[in-house]
């Protein structure tokens, strides 16, 4: 093998090639969803739902904090119709606090959700969203030997980073924030480069949109990002996040000329101007 005489970095590429992704989390499956799904499905958009599986049916006419609003939650035989071609992931089998609650009763929330979301939908729960915002070290933990690869957090960054810690993501906005049409606009039309790719991350409740009448707000930001789409990977939590784990755990030759991807998913990224893509099992030797 050739002694290498020059450094390199090695940067991701996202699948087709792209610098930034974009993606959408909404939790609790009230019966908002309904209209919420048919507003990404008109813009091409992908979502991740976290839902509570003990409160599927359930009738419910306000939120704590909130004046009288119908939040009540779908019904379970919707599930897999509804949310087609979206990610469904964990939320908690009732919604309780995870660091209030003691380890063994959010291990049994924790596990019981996903063994019922797994039931009706019949594909693996890979995915999660912490109830009310509240982890600690002990409950990642319970959510990783669950079987979770990511859990999302209720802070958000106003920036486009990738998360160090996919058990602590925090998104870039909730739909809320003032400056989410700014934060578009400069995602959409600045292009990620060097180490810092760009991930553009929404998040928040479908109810929010009945109760502050933003339907024609959250409207118009998915039409601009339906419209700004091209070069932008669209995805679930999951999809961005096995991606990323499995370029994380790329492995190296002593030289780094050869590359292992130990993974079930392809992985590219770009050194020295050059993107390269090593399929699962495989080993890519590059020459520099």
């Amino acid at each position: 093998m050739k002694e290498r005489k020059v450094g390199f970095i090695d940067d991701i590429i996202f699948p087709g090639g792209y610098t930034k992704a974009f993606t959408m989390s909404y939790d609790d499956g009230t019966i908002h969803d309904r209209r919420f799904v048919e507003i990404l499905n008109r813009y091409h958009i992908k979502a991740t739902f976290n839902l509570n599986s003990a409160f599927f049916g359930l009738e419910r006419h306000s939120r704590p904090g909130m004046p009288p609003l119908d939040t009540s939650v779908i019904e379970e035989s919707e599930v897999n119709t509804l949310y087609a071609g979206h990610e469904i992931a964990g939320h908690g089998y009732t919604h309780v606090g995870p660091t209030g609650t003691g380890s063994s009763n959010f291990m049994y929330e924790t596990i019981r959700d996903k063994a019922e979301l797994e039931r009706i939908t019949g594909k693996m729960v890979r995915g999660y969203a912490w109830p009310f915002g509240q982890f600690d070290e002990t409950t990642k933990e319970i959510v990783k030997l669950a079987g979770y690869h990511y859990a999302r957090a209720v802070e958000t960054t106003d920036a486009f980073g990738l998360p160090e810690d996919f058990l602590a993501w925090k998104g870039t906005a909730h739909h809320n924030n003032e400056k989410l049409m700014d934060l578009a606009a400069d995602f959409c039309s600045n292009e990620g480069f060097g180490f810092r790719k760009k991930l553009f991350y929404v998040w928040g409740h479908s109810y929010e949109f009945e109760f502050n009448q933003s339907w024609e707000m959250i409207e118009a930001f998915c039409k601009y990002m339906d419209e700004h789409r091209e070069g932008i990977w669209f995805a679930t939590n999951i999809e961005i996040a096995e991606y990323v784990e499995a370029y994380r755990r790329l492995e190296y030759s002593a030289e780094g000329e050869m590359v292992y991807n130990p993974s079930a998913v392809a992985v590219s990224f770009n050194r020295m101007g050059k993107t390269y893509t090593v399929m699962p099992g495989e080993t890519a030797e590059i020459i520099l």
